[in-house]
């Protein structure tokens, strides 16, 4: 009878490992009944659109098309999840690869990533589009280059010359992106993306929607929306995607004066939707391990940013004024605007002649004492409690004025980034 119940008990043991090992599906998200089109961003970690790859870039936007509003969340790929279709636990960056050997010619990576988001994160993909290391290049080339604001300088090595050998250590060196406002080609903009020697996958996934950002207003910029067969066409070999153009069409109307501050950004946290882990294999990668319950809500708040509720709030306004005297730094205020942006902020760059400051200021308009944004402004700009003046005014313009000072930029950079190494060059003396 003893040996019985410790056998029943190894059982039950047994058991239970193998249904931790395979999660239970993720509920589905409830629409609302809105009319939300999700569509998954790919960046495949190769130069040949014949390998198979992995999927080392992974953006989820979420457009709703009653409001005109859009969501994004960066997955992680290392995100540990079950692939429904070829039956194992795995890696999400590895999904698309494994969907691509599976011999059927009736599947592809692209239904197994569209299968394993829906299993493990309850949401349906109901387009994608993909590019490899050569199409991101190409993308970025073929409009000018793009504008990004770099708050964090990040250092990498990087090839001293594109077409070098890759494999060759002789031919790579340091390379140190300081702090500014870049016109990126496109061989800058994929190292940016790519880059994590000095910061996190967490904080790659933050650079892409940067990058996707800005390739959002240089379409716009570009009038090349109104000419979207033309773009499409000339996109051809470079993005690959299952979205029809007629249905790319329809979303005309729709986008034609749609903004990046329109969008609501997200994103996963560390110890919060994820914790860090091994599989329980015995090769022990690295993963991300997720909370599920926080995983859910994160997916909830991601369909549900672009409700009627939410839009219907005005989200705050900031003016933005370069007060270090220095026309050489007005840069700041489009570094501290885009970063703004990111947390619902509207802002707008003001150029007007003030004194000089050493630290910024932060006038508060609303004279809100509670549920304002002040908190936010003065977390995402490195302020303390003596720099801010509150100054009611129902007449108001804007909700808040910012005067940024000369000492801004040492505190920027309020992201998980390690400072770059700076090389000592001694003197003849040694």
């Amino acid at each position: 009878m003893r040996k019985l119940g410790w056998l029943m008990l190894l059982g039950w043991w047994v058991w239970g490992a193998r249904a931790q090992d395979v999660p239970l599906p993720m509920p589905m998200v409830d629409l609302r009944g809105q009319n939300v089109v999700n569509v998954l961003l790919l960046g495949l970690a190769t130069h040949n659109y014949g390998s198979n790859g992995l999927t080392d870039s992974l953006i989820l936007i979420s457009f709703n098309r009653d409001t005109r509003h859009a969501a994004v969340v960066y997955l992680p790929r290392d995100l540990y999840v079950y692939l429904p279709h070829t039956q194992r636990m795995a890696k999400l960056n590895q999904a698309y690869y494994y969907g691509q050997r599976v011999p059927d010619d009736g599947y592809s990576g692209v239904d197994e990533l569209k299968a394993t988001i829906r299993y493990n994160l309850g949401v349906e993909v109901h387009y994608t589009a993909r590019v490899n290391f050569g199409g991101f290049v190409r993308l970025i080339d073929s409009l000018g280059g793009v504008d990004i604001s770099v708050d964090c300088a990040i250092q990498d090595w990087r090839l001293i010359s594109p077409e070098l050998d890759r494999n060759a250590a002789e031919n790579y060196y340091r390379f140190t992106l300081e702090q500014g406002v870049y016109r990126m080609d496109g061989d800058t903009a994929l190292w940016y993306v790519r880059t994590r020697m000095t910061s996190t996958d967490l904080d790659r996934g933050r650079r892409q929607q940067d990058v996707l950002r800005a390739i959002w207003r240089r379409v716009q910029a570009r009038g090349l929306l109104e000419t979207l067969p033309t773009l499409w066409a000339s996109w051809e070999g470079i993005v690959t995607t299952d979205m029809p153009l007629d249905v790319a069409l329809s979303f005309v109307p729709d986008l034609i004066d749609f903004s990046t501050s329109d969008i609501s950004y997200f994103s996963f946290r560390m110890n919060h939707e994820i914790t860090r882990g091994y599989t329980p294999d015995a090769d022990r990668r690295f993963i991300f391990i997720m909370d599920r319950e926080a995983v859910a809500q994160l997916m909830r708040e991601v369909i549900h940013a672009s409700a009627p509720s939410r839009v219907q709030v005005a989200p705050p306004t900031v003016a933005l004024i370069n007060s270090t005297n220095n026309p050489d730094y007005d840069f700041i205020a489009q570094i501290a605007a885009d970063r703004l942006e990111l947390e619902g902020f509207r802002a707008v760059i003001v150029r007007e002649r003030t004194q000089r400051r050493n630290w910024n200021h932060i006038i508060d308009h609303t004279g809100d004492e509670k549920g304002g944004h002040l908190g936010t402004l003065m977390r995402v700009l490195a302020t303390t409690a003596q720099g801010v003046s509150v100054q009611p005014d129902p007449m108001r313009s804007v909700d808040y004025t910012v005067y940024l000072g000369y000492n801004y930029l040492g505190y920027a950079c309020t992201r998980p980034v390690l400072p770059p190494v700076r090389e000592v060059i001694a003197d003849d003396n040694g």
